[in-house]
C-alpha cells in the first residue's frame, strides 16, 4: 500500500499501513481547523473504516464549538478506533473531557507516545 499524505500548517496526516496519522501543530484546534483535520482524514481514507491515531501534544485549547464538532457522527464516520496521544496535563484534561462528555461509539484510548498507541490500535484491529 502506497503512504499518502495530506499537511497544511495546522495539522498534517498520513496513512500508512492502513493506520491513519495525525499531529496537529497549533496550541489551539478552532472549528475550522477542526474541519479541515476532517476533510484531510476523508481525503485520504476515501470514507472507508480506519483506525487512526491524534497527536494533540502540542494543543493546549480546543474551544466548545470543535469539540461538540469532533462529537457529531459527521467528524468520526469513518474511524474505527482513535488512540490520542497527549504529552502533557492539559492534553489530558482535553483528552478525559471528551471521554466524559462525547464519548464515541468506536474505541477510544489516550497513550502518552504514538509507539504505544500504535502498538494497541494494531492489536485491536
Amino acid at each position: 500500500m502506497n503512504d499518502l499524505r495530506l499537511e497544511n500548517d495546522t495539522v498534517a496526516f498520513e496513512l500508512k499501513d492502513g493506520i491513519l496519522y495525525g499531529r496537529y501543530k497549533v496550541e489551539e484546534v478552532s472549528l475550522e481547523i477542526a474541519k479541515t483535520a476532517t476533510a484531510f482524514r476523508h481525503q485520504l481514507t476515501g470514507g472507508q473504516p480506519t483506525p487512526a491515531i491524534a497527536d494533540i501534544s502540542a494543543v493546549k485549547k480546543i474551544p466548545k464549538e470543535a469539540r461538540e464538532f469532533f462529537s457529531s457522527g459527521q467528524a468520526g464516520e469513518d474511524l474505527t478506533a482513535l488512540a490520542v496521544v497527549i504529552s502533557n496535563p492539559v492534553t489530558r484534561t482535553i483528552g478525559n473531557f471528551f471521554l466524559k462528555f462525547h464519548a464515541p461509539k468506536y474505541p477510544f484510548q489516550l497513550f502518552g507516545n504514538v509507539q504505544d498507541a500504535t502498538n494497541w490500535i494494531k492489536k485491536i484491529s
